[in-house]
């Protein structure tokens, strides 16, 4: 519906698309908005991650382009994991050539990692540290009582297993990799390289670091050492929401595909 009403949003998704098509060899919006026939083909492949990390970061960057057209504008984003590279696209940390560019190396490069698991967990972070044995890591801290666990598929399984036998909810999430886990640990250097390449500038407009927690610095926004850092480490997603909410007339709008 956005898509086919919204010109801003149309725009920016054709230019994303457009830019994306060297990186992908293929048109994203085929994935977006497939024919009927090619829908099965189109969700299929907008599964996997070389896809999924572009078709997010084209998604949230057009919908932030039509509030900004409306004349709502940011005084301070948050993204989660590639959200944030959209954020920092928006503060000008980035162009969007080069952030579209990064999100999909960093999407390529994490597919060509082994299988792996992810398992939201309705544990505080205190809770869960416990629980994180060899094969194990703390992907994402995203409220005070949900916290995500990835690792290795028949280690994340058997925590699952283990939490439903002692009654704490627990669910796999629709992922095939394990993000923000030691199982990414072979593609950093790889990752580093290619930051490195790209003219990173200091943030016009604030936003918060997932590695963090607290508002990005100048520092931190211009070292290609912190994006690796940031596929990396947890998410830290509760903190950086309390960030934002010391400011009580703080109005938040969530901008993505998602709920």
């Amino acid at each position: 519906g956005l898509y086919a009403d919204e010109p801003t949003f149309s725009e920016q998704l054709d230019l994303c698309a457009e830019l994306l098509r060297k990186h992908l060899q293929l048109d994203l919006r085929d994935l977006l908005y497939p024919v009927a026939e090619k829908a099965d083909e189109a969700a299929q492949l907008l599964g996997q991650t070389r896809y999924t990390q572009p078709a997010l970061f084209a998604v949230e960057y057009a919908l932030a382009r039509v509030w900004i057209q409306w004349g709502i504008k940011p005084q301070l984003m948050i993204g989660h994991s590639v959200g944030e590279y959209v954020a920092a696209c928006l503060a000008g940390v980035m162009t969007l050539e080069d952030a579209l560019s990064l999100v999909a190396e960093r999407g390529l490069l994490l597919q060509q990692l082994p299988a792996g698991a992810m398992l939201a967990v309705t544990l505080t972070e205190e809770e869960v540290q416990p629980l994180l044995r060899q094969g194990l890591s703390l992907a994402a801290v995203n409220s005070p009582s949900m916290c995500v666990v990835s690792g290795l598929p028949e280690v994340v399984n058997a925590l699952h297993a283990r939490l439903s036998a002692q009654g704490v909810d627990s669910r796999p999430l629709h992922t095939s990799r394990a993000f923000h886990s030691e199982m990414v640990d072979p593609i950093l250097e790889k990752f580093v390289k290619r930051v490195r390449q790209v003219k990173l500038h200091p943030p016009a407009i604030p936003y918060i670091s997932n590695l963090t927690g607290d508002l990005i610095t100048e520092a931190e926004a211009t070292d290609a050492l912190y994006w690796a850092k940031h596929l990396r480490h947890t998410v830290r997603f509760a903190d950086s929401l309390g960030v934002a909410l010391k400011d009580e007339q703080a109005v938040l709008i969530e901008v993505g595909p998602g709920r």
